[in-house]
């Protein structure tokens, strides 16, 4: 039986030994990554893969010869990068156990010579980049694990300890002669004695356990009721497909034995493959397969292959889901390979695709896929950077695995009577509405005179209270995010120097800053409230018939919108199909659009949007919506070129006038906001407060340390404290901008810049490999 003949057969033994409801299948998709930037690590097999943040930690392995190499992937900015390596380096293996444990990642065991293994344990402390050899000693009488290979090694943050199970130990360990044995011992290394000796135990088994194995996979699967670590598969002398769970309260070993048909059919056995945990699913990728299929206790390795083919056991339903996969393209069989789950996608890399027989020799992948098996989550809310007459910076915190954004704008807030063109009698949604003459129509309408402060400054990171919290100076909320309808919601800490009298005269003294002007009436106010309220409730629900137009399908999370495509253009909602599978973006912004493509903003105007993540298997649900209000004439625009810098009293804030100052005259003053930690509000409901730490004619501020210790952490994206920065001239404040100050994260995760060599340095520097016996694994 030929190559080709042998790999249809397995594929269709899988697919097809029973009838599978097509609605019951979940659908995946694998993507080949091809915009690797920096130096691409050479090909292996036998390495390791763990995940630290958005990073993918690459370590060892072996081709010709072991390796030693450290490569760190990063999946934000698709590049391979080379940190400088620091400590005691472990001895170049394969086959060895990594598991990663908050910032560090633990190694165990491998080959590091043809027929000599290692039990020892390594420590990379990823935050430095530094490896250090650990010292180690045993619980009570028992011996310390063998030195092995093929053995899985995982670690839990619940219980603060790695699990060993099972690999191939040579009893003699010696490279020259070597006596196999399989082994399915557990082992318990606890991890919170670290930086001192960690501890080895082996505790009591309860219950049937595996049958001695190697080159199985293990994932542990914990939340508030179970903790479990699932081991799957193997060899054993013949290549196994069984599932056992061993309870990591109990120690007992329980096997998932198939017994009904609404469990799954289970995929062919097989060994050096890989399995990762998403969510409640294992899912299981490649590997060695036997290529005919064989009744139990029947010699199955006359013949095997490596096997591009996919499996997938729900964790808590403790049956095999049948997957659906995308009609595209598909990583070729391989085994040895190595992957890791972050989020929703499995990411795989390099391996080996089986015995070639016109080249007598293994040929060893460069490539890397990602598998995904969800749709992209729902992102934050849109935010807003900056306004301007006839554009609006924004953004939105990115969404892991998303490979690009639709991003949608409207007219209006829905909280707005006169927020819908279509509404105020116009045309077409998609011509610009005559903004000015129906703001004033609708003024006259209402009763409501004109706001003295414009909103159109308004961010969207959070909401924000309604009132003015304590030291606030009086500056209207309505320079903010939904002031009537968050009322009353949160407060903010009250900031030094200020007393509750001083704010109440400030507050007396806004007065000509309000949304609504203070009147000798005050029924008049009483009426116009009253009026607001019923707009708002008869409005509440219509945010779903107002209009949406495409701004486009872009790869950033961040846009600076001018335009929107007018109604000439096919909506992206109907390309969408193509593009996702072309991995195609299409904007307004794109320079082969001209002005018959597409439709300008115009100033004074408030707009909606909303924003949803695309991957592979195609968008993921809408936003919250936002609105924001381009710009008003004879309004000072936002400041720019915002500059934040670390001092030994706080932080030093400075930033460039408003663009516009010879149009709208002299800027009177600036007001500083800072976001700050609520002090009544749910931290569930994700309120912020915000306080004013600075108003002064001066285009630069200190903010004391005592404020900076009450500001509120943003965790969306990278850690950062929000600024919002406002300029006020005679007819009042502009819009603000808003600006993340990023903090230091050296404490808490990896460093995003790594100390780099020069690409391909290592290769070209480091000790040639002597000529050594060829590392096979089967």
């Amino acid at each position: 039986m030929d190559e080709n003949n042998e790999l249809d057969h397995m594929d269709y033994h899988e697919e097809n030994n029973a009838p599978v409801d097509e609605t019951d299948k979940k659908l995946v998709r694998w993507q080949k990554i091809n915009e690797n930037d920096g130096p691409t690590p050479k090909p292996r097999h036998g390495h390791r893969a763990v995940v630290i943040r958005d990073l993918l930690v690459i370590f060892g392995g072996g081709n010709e010869g072991m390796i030693d190499e450290l490569h760190v992937y990063n999946t934000e900015t698709r590049e391979w990068v080379v940190p400088q390596i620091r400590g005691e380096v472990p001895h170049p293996a394969a086959a060895f156990g990594a598991a990663a444990f908050g910032t560090k990642v633990y190694v165990f065991g491998g080959m590091v010579e043809y027929g000599k293994y290692s039990n020892d344990v390594y420590e990379l402390t990823a935050t430095r980049w530094e490896w250090r050899r650990m010292t180690t000693k045993i619980m009570g009488k028992d011996l310390p694990p063998a030195p092995r290979i093929g053995h899985s090694f995982v670690a839990s943050e619940k219980n603060q300890k790695a699990y060993m199970f099972g690999g191939l130990c040579n009893d003699l360990n010696d490279n020259k002669r070597n006596i196999p044995r399989y082994m399915n011992d557990l082992y318990i290394l606890d991890l919170s004695t670290a930086p001192n000796a960690l501890v080895w135990s082996k505790p009591e088994i309860k219950g049937d356990q595996p049958t001695p194995r190697e080159s199985h996979t293990a994932v542990l699967y914990e939340n508030d009721r179970v903790s479990r670590m699932v081991i799957y598969g193997g060899m054993d002398g013949n290549r196994l497909g069984d599932v056992w769970y061993l309870d990591l309260n109990t120690l007992q070993w329980t096997e998932m034995k198939i017994t009904d048909p609404r469990q799954g059919f289970p995929p062919m056995p097989r060994s050096l493959h890989t399995s990762v945990l998403i969510g409640t699913k294992m899912f299981v990728y490649g590997g060695w397969v036997p290529v005919m299929p064989t009744a139990p206790g029947e010699q199955q390795d006359k013949e095997w292959k490596c096997t591009s083919s996919l499996g997938c056991w729900d964790v808590e339903e403790n049956r095999w889901v049948s997957l659906q996969q995308y009609d595209s393209e598909e990583p070729r069989g391989r085994s040895g390979h190595c992957a890791a789950a972050m989020g929703d996608r499995m990411y795989i890399w390099s391996g080996r695709d089986g015995y070639r027989k016109a080249w007598s020799n293994q040929v060893c992948c460069r490539d890397m896929w990602v598998l995904e098996t969800k749709k992209p989550e729902q992102p934050a809310k849109v935010q807003l950077g900056r306004a301007g007459f006839s554009s609006l910076e924004v953004s939105w915190p990115p969404v892991r695995g998303a490979n690009g954004y639709f991003l949608q704008i409207g007219f209006g807030d829905p909280k707005d009577a006169s927020a819908s063109p279509a509404k105020r009698g116009q045309v077409s949604p998609r011509k610009q509405p005559a903004s000015a003459t129906v703001q004033k129509e609708d003024e006259q309408q209402s009763g409501v005179t004109p706001s003295m402060i414009s909103t159109q400054g308004t961010t969207y990171t959070t909401p924000a209270p309604s009132k003015p919290a304590i030291g606030e100076g009086g500056l209207p909320q309505d320079l903010f995010e939904d002031s009537e309808k968050n009322e009353g919601t949160s407060t903010s800490p009250k900031p030094s120097g200020d007393s509750q009298a001083d704010v109440d005269s400030k507050k007396r003294e806004s007065s000509s800053e309000n949304a609504i002007p203070q009147t000798s009436d005050g029924d008049v106010k009483k009426e116009i409230g009253e009026e607001r309220k019923k707009v708002e409730v008869k409005l509440e629900n219509t945010d779903d018939d107002l209009p949406w137009f495409d701004v486009g399908i872009i790869k950033n999370a961040s846009i600076n919108v001018t335009h929107y495509f007018n109604a000439r253009q096919q909506p992206l909602e109907k390309q969408l199909h193509d593009l996702v599978d072309t991995n195609g973006f299409k904007c307004i912004n794109d320079a082969n659009y001209t002005a018959e493509d597409k439709v300008a903003l115009i100033n004074g105007q408030t707009y909606r949007f909303r924003v949803s993540a695309i991957n592979g298997l195609g968008k993921g649900a809408w936003s919250e919506t936002a609105s924001f209000k381009t710009c008003v004439p004879g309004y000072p625009s936002a400041p720019s070129s915002i500059r934040i810098t670390k001092s030994q009293d706080g932080a030093q804030l400075t930033w460039e006038p408003p663009s516009n100052t010879n149009v709208s005259g002299k800027i009177i003053e600036y007001s500083v906001y800072l976001a700050v930690k609520s002090q009544t509000a749910n931290p569930a409901d994700s309120q912020l407060a915000f306080m004013r730490v600075y108003c002064g004619p001066h285009a630069e501020c200190q903010v004391p340390q005592a404020n900076l210790g009450t500001a509120y952490v943003d965790q969306t994206n990278k850690p950062a404290i929000i600024f919002r920065i406002a300029a006020k001239n005679e007819k009042g404040y502009g819009p603000a901008t808003q600006v993340r100050w990023l903090q230091d994260q050296q404490k808490s995760m990896p460093p995003r810049s790594f100390p780099n060599v020069a690409p391909g340095y290592l290769y070209q520097h480091a000790t040639p490999y002597l000529k050594k016996p060829r590392f096979e694994h089967h």
